[in-house]
């Protein structure tokens, strides 16, 4: 169904560079005129410029379409995006039909073919609505400054003292740099965004894999493990849409948990396995910095003597900080302003922030992400791990809408009622954000329809991690379950 879904989408896009029809574009002309269409109006007919600029869209002649065409394309456009809000629904279908089979054959055996057969659907099903939205849409306004990050490391320039938007670390940029020349000398027919977005795609399908193998470690069923990741809207909807690199940090740390979960070995004391979850936390760390509670985290659960921990600690520090010695001289200022003093901004509409109107409160909440992972005492790994995320989530006080891909690769591997409410709450959201597809309707949605299903979330493996550790059921009511 996805698949067909896709199509749709696809078929909206080429409707794009169609000839011109006044009678289709009458409607959207009085819809635009209107004070409910006036807001919608002006928003996709900039993504329509950004289109054009990037040459998703071919006007006939000149650089500007006359104003009928232009609603011409406002229409097309809100069909694309209908498309998609149509892929979500499939994806909720799909998960909801594999659970209810789940369901009915958790005492049977199910035959190797038919999961084979099951796992393929579901990665294509996947893999189709990721390329697809990649390919169909701009993004949001990232890809510019990823355009201009690009050009500069491929220039040689340093992109830290050319502008203050670029928040992130050098691999990151480095990475740019060679999507941007792959796709000058090896694929010049696509654009940039799409290269962006492409590498998202891979990036998702190798955590896929890297979490299939913890689920066959862990005795989880891979089938739902497939399912509940790779058609989770929140997903797709970041990494096709968005193209932002969360996935590719928490891809780093799934590798270690893997690596640490494989190579336990007691008679050496879990050494290869603690020194490649140590590595790994550390290159998340250094893809994006947003997730350097994860590396506390890894180092308090694996490591019992606070020496060691706190030395690795600083050790990964340091490789982190030498990653901007080559921009250091130019650059410095870019990168102690935009980058480590660097906030998402004092998100009033969001959690924390929305209750309390304190601005300080953020130092407060950094000091909270570094000791928040000593007060984990659970053996369980990757709910601690999980913990962090939506600590980070649920007590933040600036946020952006793809922090919320941060806790689905961890979720998936200890499902609950708190990840179907978090996706579900999640991906209505997105729908309805300004900065992703932007469905009418779904814009209704505030900021803390996330935040109270990250606490709910929290609480509930909160609660189980107590549990784990003191042996004793904590009594909370059955909704926390």
């Amino acid at each position: 169904m996805g698949v067909f879904l896709c199509l749709y989408c696809t078929a909206g896009k080429s409707l794009m560079t169609g000839e011109y029809d006044s009678k289709l574009a009458k409607p959207i002309e009085h819809l635009i005129e209107t004070k409910i269409g006036e807001k919608l109006g002006k928003y996709y007919l900039e993504q329509i410029n950004l289109w054009a600029k990037e040459e998703l869209i071919r006007y006939h002649e000149g650089s500007e379409p006359p104003e009928k065409e232009k609603a011409y394309l406002v229409m097309m456009l809100a069909r694309v995006i209908f498309g998609g809000f149509v892929v979500v629904l499939a994806s909720f279908i799909s998960i909801g039909v594999i659970f209810m089979e789940g369901s009915r054959t958790a005492e049977l055996l199910v035959s190797k073919r038919k999961t084979v057969l099951t796992l393929t659907l579901i990665i294509l099903n996947g893999l189709l609505i990721r390329l697809v939205m990649a390919a169909t849409y701009y993004g949001n306004f990232d890809m510019k400054f990823f355009k201009l990050a690009a050009d500069a490391a491929l220039a040689g320039d340093n992109i830290y003292a050319m502008t203050k938007n670029y928040n992130y670390t050098p691999v990151w940029l480095m990475v740019l740099g060679w999507l941007k020349w792959m796709q000058i000398f090896h694929f010049p027919a696509v654009t940039f965004g799409f290269m962006v977005r492409f590498f998202g795609c891979l990036v998702d399908t190798m955590s896929l894999a890297f979490l299939l193998l913890i689920a066959r470690n862990e005795g989880l069923s891979i089938t739902k493990t497939t399912a509940l990741f790779y058609l989770n809207p929140v997903s797709f909807l970041t990494t096709g849409y968005q193209g932002q690199f969360e996935n590719f940090a928490v891809l780093m740390i799934l590798i270690g948990l893997w690596a640490y979960l494989k190579l336990r070995d007691p008679d050496l004391s879990g050494f290869w396995g603690t020194a490649l979850l140590w590595i790994f936390a550390t290159a998340g760390m250094i893809v994006k910095h947003n997730v350097f509670y994860e590396l506390i985290i890894c180092l308090n659960t694996a490591i019992k003597r606070y020496r060691v921990k706190l030395l690795l600690f600083a050790v990964s520090v340091c490789i982190f900080l030498a990653t901007f010695i080559p921009y250091w001289s130019t650059g410095k200022d870019g990168i102690i302003n935009n980058v480590f003093l660097y906030s998402s901004g004092y998100n009033r509409s969001y959690g924390i922030a929305s209750l309390f109107k304190f601005s300080p409160l953020r130092f407060v909440f950094i000091a909270g992400l570094f000791l928040f992972g000593f007060f984990l005492k659970d053996k369980d790994i990757i709910r601690n791990c999980l913990l962090g995320i939506l600590f980070f989530l649920g007590f933040t006080t600036g946020t952006a809408i793809q922090y919320f891909v941060l806790p689905i690769s961890l979720g998936v591997l200890r499902p609950s009622k708190g990840f179907l409410v978090y996706s579900l709450a999640a991906t209505l959201f997105l729908l309805g954000d300004i900065d992703n597809v932007y469905v009418p309707g779904f814009h209704l949605l505030g900021w803390n329809v996330v935040w109270l299903s990250v606490m709910y979330w929290f609480i509930i493996e909160f609660k189980r991690s107590r549990e784990a550790v003191s042996g004793v059921t904590v009594s909370f009511d059955r909704f926390f379950t």
